[in-house]
């Protein structure tokens, strides 16, 4: 049977429209380059994406190298250099089968070489050029002198006052990046300073430095960052950008004066445009589909809400991919901007050249547009300027720090968004949270019961609602070498959706309280996040701990 063609394949998958597949084709006609690098270089859909789709063409599982750390035992049996040349990376030996990542799925010459050089049979897995290309300078280089041991290294030259610390901060930032951090915490104690990494929105403790070295390693992140080294009294924030194996980072770095000295974090955002599809961040079926079908409205006003960290703009980012930007005019304010867009006009705050949400946003309605997107609703006047762009006709996307979707409306009310304006230019409000994932490797189940889920609060109405008998299989993650022995590996979504139907709308003008919109939205059918996490602990996906850790 004739394999489906690329273009369709990428379409029927929900990672590209009809409109951006013409596009494509024409620019192949002037460049004659592969459709898959053109819709890459389109940035139209990710290098993994397009791996996806391969491996779905090729009836082959797609692996996310960025979650998998190949073993010795593998990497042994192929050079650096035939890895590089083949684009393969071996991930690991089970009963004389080695597990291999490729590119290209159709080349059988690549799995016979492979066989005949090490003598084991070969078990097919599918991801992008990039990551494999990525994975074999990171993991060959950690099997010739890991990071780690490069730190400790400069850790005991210390003592003798030679440190290299500009080398010593990139090692730093680039173990963060291997591990998958999205901070990196410098922090003075009274004998040492310490190496903190945020990894899937929990901190762990890595590296200890001798404490006299901590002011240089203060002085390199500011100089980098663009900020004053000589003042050491006051909070400073500054950013710059890193480059690590041919992918850019945006580095955003604050200091903060402590008892023990200044305390440094660093913010590592990559531009991973993988990330930017709401499938992928955990959005149920039925969410999907209500939240699919709101951003696809000519009008109204779209909000996401949660704390900080909690993948918010991110989901911004999900959004606008869905919204046809070769038929839409969609313009942007961002603070910064974080990742660059084909097709959309993004334009950065600037609140020294006065340049504000505000502001900008005022200027867009000149500029004859479809959508809006604004970076975050911070005060009064951007809460009315971007309200008043909802009811005239535009789609407005923003982004507000509440607990819950429900306390959005009372506090678009504190920011003097009249009742009447809040039920009838919003059209939903998604709140949400990052949760862990049950590491993959790890993964085994237990059996517990509804009196236990009872005590890590979820209510007797959600366990009715989802739960049959009162005894449950579930899982956890042992704990092993590819999650560090947390049991946990990658975050996804939980997420709650207000839709602000003319029944709900109506209930805001006439002033009811937050709990009483809440309970008439469950009665329609709203999932709360608790209910979310539940969800998804019965799936299989995370664990009552976690659900309670984040949601409470």
């Amino acid at each position: 049977m004739a394999r489906k063609r690329l273009g369709e394949l990428l379409e029927e998958l929900g990672y590209l429209t009809g409109d951006q597949l013409e596009v494509a084709l024409d620019v192949q006609k002037l460049n004659g380059k592969s459709l898959g690098n053109i819709l890459i270089d389109l940035s139209f859909v990710s290098p993994s994406e397009l791996a996806q789709a391969i491996a779905y063409q090729a009836g082959k599982e797609f692996i996310d190298l960025s979650l998998y750390s190949p073993s010795l035992e593998a990497l042994k049996l192929i050079d650096r250099l035939t890895a590089k040349q083949l684009e393969v990376l071996p991930l690991s030996v089970e009963e004389r089968k080695l597990k291999l990542a490729v590119s290209d799925p159709f080349n059988v010459n690549i799995v016979d070489l492979v066989r005949r050089r090490t003598g084991l049979d070969v078990e097919i897995y599918v991801s992008d050029k990039e990551s494999i290309l990525r994975s074999i300078e990171i993991y060959y280089e950690q099997l010739e002198k890991p990071l780690e041991e490069q730190i400790e290294d400069i850790i005991k030259k210390a003592s003798a006052g030679e440190a290299d610390i500009p080398k010593l901060v990139d090692l730093i930032l680039n173990e963060g990046i291997i591990e998958r951090a999205t901070d990196v915490h410098i922090s003075p104690e009274t004998s040492a300073s310490h190496v903190f990494y945020r990894i899937d929105g929990v901190l762990h403790h890595y590296f200890s430095l001798p404490r006299d070295i901590h002011p240089s390693i203060v002085s390199r992140v500011k100089i980098m960052s663009g900020m004053d080294i000589s003042e050491q009294r006051l909070p400073q924030d500054g950013g710059f950008s890193y480059t690590f194996l041919g992918e850019s980072y945006d580095v955003r770095s604050s200091t903060l004066p402590t008892a023990y000295g200044e305390n440094v974090v660093m913010r590592l955002l990559p531009k991973n445009l993988s990330l930017f599809n709401l499938r992928n961040l955990g959005f149920e079926e039925d969410i999907l589909q209500e939240f699919e079908e709101v951003i696809s409205k000519p009008y109204g006003m779209i909000l996401v809400t949660g704390p900080t960290g909690s993948g918010k703009t991110t989901t911004l980012y999900a959004s606008l991919r869905r919204i046809n930007s070769l038929r839409k005019n969609i313009l942007t304010v961002e603070d910064p901007i974080e990742y660059r867009f084909p097709f959309i006009k993004q334009t950065q705050v600037n609140e020294k050249a006065g340049y504000t949400f505000a502001r900008a946003v005022r200027h867009f309605l000149r500029q004859d547009p479809d959508v809006i997107l604004i970076g975050e609703i911070r005060d009064e006047e951007t809460a009315e300027m971007a309200v008043r762009a909802a009811i005239t006709g535009h789609l407005v996307l923003s982004t507000l720090h509440t607990n819950d979707a429900v306390s959005t409306i009372p506090r678009l009310i504190d920011l003097k968004v009249k009742e009447y304006m809040v039920a009838s230019g919003v059209l939903a409000i998604s709140a949400q949270r990052l949760i862990r994932k049950i590491c993959m490797f790890c993964k085994e189940e237990y059996r517990t019961t509804r009196e236990e889920l009872k005590r890590f609060g979820f209510s007797e109405e959600s366990l009715d609602k989802y739960l049959e008998g009162d005894e449950v299989t579930l899982h956890r993650g042992r704990g092993c070498e590819h999650c560090r022995g947390t049991g946990y590996l990658g975050r996804l979504s939980v997420v709650e959706l207000l839709k602000i139907d003319e029944e709900i709308g109506d209930m805001i003008v006439r002033g009811y309280p937050p709990l009483a919109i809440l309970q008439r939205a469950k009665e329609k059918g709203m999932r709360t996040l608790k209910e979310d996490g539940l969800l998804k602990v019965l799936k299989g996906i995370t664990t009552p701990e976690e659900v309670k850790r984040v949601v409470g």
